[in-house]
């Protein structure tokens, strides 16, 4: 799921007035969020490893 995926799923739930919705929509924005981080903390090892 992207992040945008996961905003407008959010966006829907509140709209809605489902607040399980929202719950499970913003664990899967966490969830996005973090593979991000992760990805970019892999990233900036390799990047580092390249250039020293």
């Amino acid at each position: 799921m992207s992040i945008e995926n996961a905003r407008h799923a959010i966006e829907a739930a509140i709209h809605s007035g489902d607040f399980k919705a929202m719950g499970v929509a913003v664990f899967k924005v966490i969830n996005v969020l973090e593979d991000r981080i992760k990805r970019l903390e892999e990233e900036v090892e390799r990047l580092k490893r390249k250039s020293g």
